[in-house]
């Protein structure tokens, strides 16, 4: 399994962060240095998590991230609309908030890079007052060509950003299931055009939902990217053995999507909240009432994510993952650590470390 993966990997370019210490054994007896950072072991998953900084991150977040084993870092930088039926975009890519401005993107990818980390950039839609991203759809046909120039004014924008610092990938769109039913030519353009621009890897990340099952142009790109919040059993403290059940026909799905496209999945975003029903409702956004009425789970996450690598990391399909989401050391104090999605500071972080540093 471990010789076909490899071959697979790297007939389809997905091989992206190698090395390790053999490679740095090899490299001191022909006399050449290979620096701290690049002793890891051989990559052959992404195995990637989202940042969000408003500040620049300490050196100890960098450190720990790539002791942690990750080799992507994943940034998010917005653009605004005002309403799913309002096709006018508003982009600041001047902004202050460091993770979303091209200033911070260029700074954190040489960070980055110095470390053997490489960067994926992720732009997406910020809807006014909560409004979800798939619904986007307007009743005229001006109506979306406007919303697709400024669509398309945005995506271009970040190709060029992402030549510029050598970043490992783009992904051209997240959760646009409306658009991207509707409206496949507009995106095999849009993606071409990217690809005029920017020579890296492509991928759109589309819902788990009734959306990366009907995406019609997985074949333009290069991986089949997937926000990966299956709902895994509804059972009150399930056992690992019942979670690793829960991902069965998830999986199958994934492979079939796989085989029909002949493109590797990668899991655009994976996480779970530590609360008791993070199992059942992995997408379910932590709410202000929660906090002093709900007590962490902290074990069922880690276990989570223990199904998760037990069930699916060894797939032939699989390209790797992006964990949701991590952040800098000096939001460490934050209020709502304990409900949310990160697994900093938790048992699911020992978890994630393990089988990022096989």
């Amino acid at each position: 399994m471990i010789v076909s993966r490899l071959a697979f990997l790297r007939t389809t370019g997905l091989l992206l962060a190698g090395g390790g210490v053999a490679l740095a054994l090899a490299l001191g007896a022909l006399g050449w240095d290979a620096a701290p950072w690049d002793a890891a072991p051989e990559a052959a998953h992404i195995r990637g998590i989202t940042l969000d900084a408003r500040r620049p991150p300490e050196t100890a977040t960098l450190a720990r991230l790539h002791d942690l084993g990750v080799t992507h870092v994943t940034v998010i930088p917005y653009a605004f609309q005002p309403s799913k039926d309002h096709p006018e975009i508003r982009h600041n890519p001047g902004g202050q908030w460091y993770s979303e401005s091209d200033a911070g993107i260029r700074d954190l990818a040489a960070r980055l890079r110095s470390r053997g980390m490489k960067l994926i950039l992720k732009p997406q839609l910020w809807l006014r007052g909560g409004a979800w991203t798939a619904d986007i759809a307007f009743e005229t046909e001006a109506d979306w060509q406007k919303w697709e120039e400024d669509y398309r004014e945005v995506v271009l924008h970040y190709a060029r950003l992402a030549a510029e610092v050598d970043a490992a990938m783009l992904v051209v769109g997240t959760e646009l299931a409306t658009s991207v039913r509707t409206r496949e030519a507009f995106w095999r353009g849009l993606i071409a055009d990217v690809r005029k621009l920017y020579d890296g890897k492509l991928t759109y990340a589309a819902n788990w939902h009734e959306d990366f099952e009907h995406v019609p142009f997985w074949d333009a790109l290069d991986f089949v990217g997937v926000q990966a919040y299956f709902p895994i059993t509804e059972a009150s403290d399930p056992s690992l053995e019942a979670l690793k059940a829960g991902w069965e026909p998830h999986l199958e799905a994934l492979a079939r999507v796989s085989r029909r496209t002949g493109r590797p999945v990668l899991l655009t975003e994976i996480g779970y909240r530590s609360v008791p029903y993070a199992a059942a409702e992995p997408w379910r956004w932590p709410s202000r009432d929660e906090y002093g009425q709900v007590a962490p789970d902290f074990e069922l996450q880690a276990r989570l994510f223990e199904a998760f690598f037990e069930q699916c990391w060894s797939a032939p399909w699989l390209a790797g993952a992006i964990i949701w989401k991590w952040r800098p050391e000096y939001d460490r104090a934050s209020r709502n650590r304990d409900l949310n999605f990160t697994p900093q500071n938790k048992p699911a972080e020992r978890v994630i470390r393990q089988w990022f540093t096989q």
